[in-house]
């Protein structure tokens, strides 16, 4: 495409590649690393009509929404303010931002967290840089925005093949599940899956990105027969926890925990070795406690994870059965039990050791 566009664009996350890896994590945004970005930039400070740069891929959609969205954020957030060409102010204003290089020129990427969208957007601010050539990431201020996420929901809430998911006919491998397969659930006893999502994760990524190694819990890790066989979920998949401790707490007789805050490197491990694997979401009208491996566990629930960590083709299969998720994903409905931090797990964990 040609360069030389100036004004205020913006692009999804999911354009841009890190490293040769499409879609990939904050996490992996760092000095030197290599960025580029394809398809369509959509201009969000002209006219009414949204004026497209060159090369449009479709998502007109998902453009149109960012468009929209972009535009009352950045009114609000800049009305009468000074200009904001500084990473710590666009940090401040925004969820951060980096600056890339092709050599001879700087380009400045502020990130705009939408999660209404079910991707971040990056926006610029200013000369766009050019389309499908690799550019260099020179500084990064993102830290303070990874870590807000990082104390709230998120990630990526799936199971792993072998694990045996309680059906009314008995306990199957949850890669044998299909899409509209029953499942006992512990709050509205059998209920069909509206969809499944499957994700590999190659060894290399999973050496390279820590974030996103399983954890496993050992047979009788959590009690007798909890789980019954060793279980292996993403670290930011919820067990059930129960008992005294979480009601005079937190008033709630069960709770839901993250995987990677219980480990305790003796009967709950993160797995640091594997080869690559499979990650599975299962998916139901509402929000459910199932079991797995015979104990108490969470399904899928997107408005507490990151879809843009779902593949494009499996993320447009579950906005069309759910498409109120495209205007928000807290529109899902609630969790079904209380929701624990890591913070709020950690003193739990400490009035019943």
């Amino acid at each position: 495409m040609r360069t030389g566009f100036s004004g205020t664009f913006v692009i999804a996350w999911t354009q841009g590649e890190l490293d040769g890896l499409r879609s990939a994590p904050l996490s992996a945004l760092t000095v030197g690393a290599a960025w580029r970005w394809t398809g369509e930039a959509v201009c969000v400070d002209g006219a009414r009509d949204v004026y497209v740069l060159e090369n449009a891929i479709g998502q007109a959609e998902l453009h149109q929404r960012a468009a929209h969205s972009v535009r009352r954020l950045i009114g609000a957030a800049l009305a009468g303010a000074p200009a904001y060409h500084d990473l710590e102010t666009r940090a401040r204003l925004f969820d951060g931002g980096f600056d890339v290089t092709d050599g001879l020129k700087r380009y400045e990427i502020t990130l705009i967290d939408m999660p209404e969208l079910g991707t971040p957007l990056l926006m610029f601010l200013g000369d766009v840089p050019p389309a499908d050539t690799d550019l260099w990431v020179v500084s990064t201020h993102v830290a303070a925005a990874r870590e807000a996420k990082e104390a709230t929901p998120g990630g990526v809430i799936c199971f792993t093949p072998g694990t045996k998911i309680l059906t009314p006919n008995g306990a199957r491998p949850v890669e044998d599940l299909c899409e509209g397969d029953a499942v006992q659930t512990k709050d509205d006893g059998v209920q069909k899956l509206r969809w499944i999502g499957r994700r590999h994760i190659t060894g290399a990524r999973l050496y390279a990105m820590p974030e996103l190694r399983p954890v496993r819990f050992r047979a009788d890790a959590l009690g007798m027969g909890e789980p019954d066989e060793d279980l292996i979920v993403s670290p930011q998949h919820r067990m059930v926890l129960l008992g005294q401790a979480a009601r005079d707490l937190y008033n709630a007789d069960e709770v839901l925990v993250c995987a990677k805050d219980l480990v305790n490197d003796r009967s709950i491990t993160t797995e640091r070795h594997l080869k690559g694997l499979d990650y599975i979401h299962l998916l139901f009208d509402a929000h459910q406690v199932i079991f797995a491996n015979g104990l108490e566990t969470e399904s899928f629930h997107p408005g507490f994870a990151d879809l843009g960590e779902v593949a494009e083709d499996q993320r447009t299969s579950l906005l069309e059965r759910f498409p109120r998720l495209l205007d928000q994903t807290e529109g899902y409905g609630p969790a079904a039990r209380r929701t624990l931090s890591a913070a709020e797990t950690a003193i739990l964990l400490h009035k019943v050791a």
